[in-house]
């Protein structure tokens, strides 16, 4: 199968490095990686990747340059061999074309064509669930280069199963996920959050240092609902991947100063039983300091709107003095989703990487603390 698994943009590299023991052929591309691989490859991804989003198959490729010639190249492909008028569909489209000025209306087309196909050849049709469909299509369209892709994942990856109320700051998962192998990060050294918020970071990096599969509490994927779905090899990749997590202890230590994100950060863990894996306290961040050299990973507050900017200005002068102060011999990295503000850092950076929070473009701004004056 040729397929894709889309990421946050900025990590098309690391998601590549993360899956290219699970498939062949694997290439960044703009927003995932091209991979190729069988049922196991596919059914791997969802489970290992943490940093993917959605693993999709190919299922076509046409040329259309209008909705006529949209309908019959989907109409021609045998979408009554896997399909059946009892099964639901859903169809999402991503369409950036000069031919198509309508998403809604294409993907019209496309749902049409597919199950007019379907009720030639049984008599009669699948039904639409957005909610819960057993067969989940992406539609892309590029110019007139048109694209369908069984989504094989289902819900997006990101959502591992540990997080049921979500913090307003909270990245996604998978993102978390990203800066953490970014960062360089290995189970041997200590791990520091001192903004924690709901816990994200410490939690993927106990997972990380534990071997547990990014996937490995979802409730479920896309995979299993489809008729051709292989139970016997999904159990023996589950069982194969249970046989290599580790229990070793973790230096993860997880700091906020407000009371309720500890206590979430604490719920969040524990809806997974890592929680004795990480050492969560509230605390200052004047008074972060932390017991050994390791990795330090902040996502401060952005300040997204003029009046939030000016307040937060002290906070991000805060975080380069206590970096420069207290962490000596250790690495650093800032998510910054604010240019003027990261200047206050007052730190020099020897590395930037452009990330995307959502719709907010950012900098994950990586500051090696060593001994010796700025200016040095």
């Amino acid at each position: 199968m040729e397929c894709f698994l889309s990421c946050p943009r900025g990590m098309e590299d690391i998601t590549s490095e993360n899956i290219s023991s699970l498939c062949r052929s694997v290439f960044p591309r703009r927003g995932g990686v091209q991979f190729n691989g069988d049922l196991r490859s596919l059914y791997s991804v969802n489970l290992h990747s943490r940093t993917g989003m959605h693993a999709l198959v190919k299922l076509l490729e046409i040329k259309a340059s209008n909705n006529d010639e949209l309908y019959e190249g989907v109409l021609d492909y045998p979408w009554y061999e896997w399909i059946t008028p009892e099964d639901t569909i859903f169809i999402r489209s991503r369409i950036k074309s000069r031919y198509f000025n309508n998403s809604q209306y294409a993907s019209l087309k496309v749902k049409d064509a597919l199950v007019d196909r379907i009720r030639k050849k049984t008599g009669n049709r699948p039904d639409v669930d957005k909610v819960n469909p057993r067969y989940s299509l992406f539609l892309f369209i590029l110019e007139d280069k048109v694209s369908i892709y069984l989504n094989s994942s289902g819900t997006s990856l990101f959502k591992r199963g540990y997080r049921e109320k979500i913090h307003k700051a909270s990245l996604n998962e998978a993102l978390a996920s990203g800066i953490i192998l970014l960062s360089g990060w290995t189970p041997d050294k200590p791990f520091y959050d001192p903004m924690c918020g709901s816990g994200t970071f410490s939690i993927e990096a106990a997972m990380m240092g534990r071997n547990i599969p990014a996937g490995y509490y979802r409730k479920g994927f896309a995979f299993q609902k489809w008729h051709h779905f292989d139970n016997q090899l999904w159990n023996t990749i589950i069982k194969e991947a249970q046989e290599k997590i580790s229990h070793d202890r973790l230096k993860i230590f997880s700091y906020d100063n407000i009371s309720a994100n500890i206590v979430l950060s604490r719920q969040n863990s524990r809806r997974i039983l890592i929680h004795n894996y990480i050492r969560f306290k509230k605390a200052e961040f004047c008074d972060f300091e932390p017991e050994e050299p390791g990795v330090v990973i902040i996502n401060p507050p952005y300040g997204q709107r003029l009046d939030e900017e000016s307040e937060l200005n002290e906070l991000y002068k805060l975080i380069g003095d206590i970096l420069k102060k207290n962490c000596q011999d250790s690495n650093a990295f800032i998510l910054s989703g604010n240019t003027n503000l990261a200047k206050y850092i007052g730190l020099k950076h020897e590395n930037s990487i452009q990330l995307k929070n959502g719709k907010i473009d950012c900098r994950l701004l990586h500051f090696p603390i060593r001994h010796g004056k700025y200016s040095d």
